[in-house]
């Protein structure tokens, strides 16, 4: 039976709170092997599908790891504050392509990579299918380099669409899949403080990574992820990372 004090919340929020306790009270420890699905489904009387949604939260945020055929192991790295990555929200809306406020971005690189172990699993990428496509463009404040988004959308998504160089200088990915691709983005969620893949290039920012602040925005359609974008920028004080209009 799962503690009381989680008795409010959304069930699948009750079994993510109760795995996070477990690793900052040191009961799993990194590397400890998590209960299975089928044991969190009985221990919270849900589904396996409400159990599956909270574990592959936990897992696109980087805490834990799920290995085919032998579970999910705890990630977590001693020393590693649990606001790192967090949770913005947890389905924020998606305004209609038709009023979104753009803005103009520089086109750096794109073109098809093969991901990392770390973007696979953002993306629920198997190691037989890893390849993305990579979009790199910044933004530019006073001549000089403000922010820089590295996005990523599955080659299974984007199959054999050709990316108009024009338009990524000017939409959010969001609205450039609103606009271009048949599977329009349902919901977003927003990851601050995430780790960085091994592809990322941040000189341009002139500043060591510890600096950095850097936010993942995952698009999704029902539950498929469609595409991830990685935003790094150096902290400036006063100044919101995001802003949201209802």
């Amino acid at each position: 039976m799962a503690d009381e004090n989680y008795s409010y919340a959304p069930k699948y929020v009750q079994i993510q709170n109760y795995i996070l306790q477990k690793i900052e009270s040191g009961e799993y420890a990194a590397g400890d092997k998590i209960p299975s699905e089928t044991e969190l489904a009985r221990q919270f009387d849900v589904s396996r599908l409400t159990v599956n949604t909270a574990v592959k939260e936990l897992a696109n945020s980087g805490i834990v790891e799920r290995v085919q055929g032998k579970g999910t192991f705890v990630r977590f790295v001693p020393g590693q504050s649990f606001s790192s990555p967090m949770a913005f929200s947890g389905g924020i809306k998606i305004a209609p392509f038709e009023h979104s406020n753009n803005k103009p971005h520089r086109l750096l690189e794109h073109g098809v990579i093969k991901a990392d172990a770390a973007l696979c699993q953002k993306l629920g990428l198997t190691a037989e299918n890893p390849y993305v496509y990579k979009i790199v463009r910044c933004v530019d404040v006073s001549s000089e380099v403000d922010e820089v988004d590295y996005s990523y959308v599955p080659l299974s998504v984007c199959k054999d669409h050709t990316f108009d160089c024009e338009a990524l200088k000017t939409f959010f990915l969001h609205d450039y899949i609103c606009r271009y691709f048949n599977e329009k983005p349902t919901h977003i969620r927003i990851f601050v403080d995430t780790p960085l893949t091994s592809d990322m290039e941040l000189s341009l920012l002139n500043a060591p990574p510890e600096k950095l602040f850097s936010w993942d925005t995952f698009l999704y359609h029902g539950n498929q992820v469609l595409a991830v974008t990685t935003t790094v920028s150096m902290p400036k004080e006063n100044r919101p990372f995001i802003t949201l209009e209802f």
